[in-house]
């Protein structure tokens, strides 16, 4: 018996609508206020309320703050079907998402299928040397980096940082804030594996390619 296989082949126009009205419905039925999901998420109650109309988007590192405020998984704010289970990304397509919310955002692509019982996501950054950082992040569970090329270097809410060049790794405690960040001008390709056990033991990987303008 041949594998079923879903295909995403453009970005959806709809999404931050789509995301907002996820986010609302999910919080109308959890009986949460607009300014207790602010709070759990720690952003504005206003900003929430633009999330939920569909006026603004968020970055990664907020969307995983708000989906657990929620008591979700990312994937399940993002949509998706639950068959078939087998999923292809054609190369240049999937949804864009923002790793920061400044004007020069690292946008990630992401590669895998989304839904409520998805426990991987997956993301491949194109990443300009004039891009902002991403967020500092944290979340339960672990990371694990690798730079297939270029460098990047991992830095630490501690104030430690990790250099990695190609074909370095490091694996991390994801509850310690961190952030990832371009080292040098020449491009970079990296892996990043996050393990969320909030998210029902969810994996989720990150793909980051950097690139000179």
């Amino acid at each position: 018996m041949g594998v079923r296989l879903t295909e995403v082949t453009a970005i959806p126009a709809d999404l931050r609508e789509f995301v907002g009205t996820e986010v609302r419905s999910r919080r109308v039925a959890a009986g949460l206020s607009i300014a207790e999901v602010a709070r759990r998420a720690d952003v504005s109650a206003p900003f929430i309320s633009q999330v939920e109309t569909g006026r603004t988007s968020m970055s990664i590192p907020t969307l995983y703050r708000v989906a657990a405020a929620l008591g979700c998984t990312p994937n399940a704010l993002l949509g998706g079907a639950t068959e078939p289970r087998s999923h292809v990304t054609r190369a240049g397509d999937g949804i864009r998402l923002q790793a920061s919310a400044g004007s020069h955002s690292q946008k990630p692509r992401l590669i895998s299928r989304t839904g409520d019982d998805v426990l991987l996501q997956a993301y491949h950054y194109v990443i300009q040397p004039a891009d902002d950082p991403q967020e500092w992040f944290e979340h339960p569970g672990e990371d694990v980096v690798y730079v297939i090329r270029g460098s990047i270097a991992i830095e630490f809410g501690d104030g430690s940082l990790v250099a990695l060049g190609a074909a370095d790794s490091l694996h991390h405690d994801g509850a310690t804030p961190h952030r990832w960040v371009l080292q040098g001008d020449e491009p970079a390709e990296v892996v990043i594996v996050v393990g969320d056990p909030t998210s029902h033991g969810a994996n989720v990987v990150h793909t980051a390619e950097t690139h000179d303008p």
